[in-house]
């Protein structure tokens, strides 16, 4: 059995998924696959699929119900012992990642590893993970070796576009107490022009939805007290809002607000976020 299976999926970037490639194959640690997970892309990534298939274990090009259904179906497919996610326009720092990693391993290791990650500077993991930590941010999942047995017990959650990778981090690091070690290794340049960092109002919202979902109430509103933000925050313009969501024309405030700010869009592109939001509250 390999020891790692890197999963890369893609849809639409060429220019990513060829950079994305070659950090890979250039490796100098040999026990690993490699799976590309293509969304049926219609830019050209095929040809270059097949212009590096002989370094490619396991391939698909066929339409995908989202990042985390494409992610799903790698984790299917994977046999190593780890499984990382390096997807198309993120890619190695070096050629000797892995082997710094994994090539003296010992046979116990922990069930999530995590190195650095480039994100404009270089991002080190904590040392400890907490609530605290997760609630406000998360791990980079491209900096991140985690079990495929871990993986296979909680597959991503496909009704959120972005945010399943913190849902899963929430999951088995805090209510499973998974064995977690952060690494000083540089492990990937990520990649500024993804899905998920040009979207921060939809992961927020989505965001909230897991920690509603999986945290009970009395400590989900403690750690609110410390944040400020779309989570809970405690400006005046927030606790504004949260006041009137608990009185009985809330709906016509929100219909009113939505409105005016679905006008504003027409002006400023900045406003069309309030189209991730329903125009009525049930």
């Amino acid at each position: 059995m390999k020891i790692i299976s890197i999963i890369t999926i893609n849809y639409n970037n060429k220019v990513g998924l060829k950079k994305t490639i070659e950090s890979v194959i250039q490796q100098d640690f040999n026990s690993f696959e490699f799976i590309v997970i293509d969304g049926g892309s219609t830019d050209g990534s095929y040809d270059v699929i097949q212009e590096y298939r002989n370094y490619i274990d396991y391939w698909v090009s066929e339409p995908d119900k989202g990042i985390y259904n494409a992610m799903n179906k790698g984790i299917t497919i994977a046999r190593g012992e780890y499984c990382n996610f390096m997807n198309s326009g993120d890619f190695f720092y070096d050629k000797n990642v892995l082997s710094s990693i994994f090539a003296n391993r010992k046979k116990d290791l922990c069930d999530i590893i995590v190195g650095n990650t480039y994100c404009t500077k270089w991002i080190q993991p904590p040392s400890k993970i907490t609530m605290d930590f997760l609630f406000s941010t998360t791990i980079c999942h491209q900096a991140a070796f985690i079990k495929r047995s871990l993986l296979q017990k909680y597959y991503y959650d496909e009704k959120f576009k972005i945010v399943s990778d913190r849902k899963f981090f929430l999951q088995t690091l805090i209510f499973d107490n998974c064995s977690y070690e952060a690494i000083d290794v540089n492990v990937v340049i990520y990649d500024l022009n993804g899905y998920s960092a040009n979207n921060r109002t939809l992961s927020d919202l989505e965001y909230q939805q897991v920690l509603e979902e999986l945290v009970p109430s009395r400590i989900l509103e403690d750690y609110g007290k410390k944040k400020i933000g779309s989570l809970y925050g405690n400006t005046y313009y927030e606790k504004l809002f949260v006041e009137i969501g608990k009185r009985k024309y809330r709906i016509i405030v929100y219909l009113f607000v939505a409105l005016l700010i679905r006008f504003i869009s027409i002006f400023k592109k900045s406003a069309r976020f309030i189209y991730l939001y329903p125009i009525r509250l049930k």
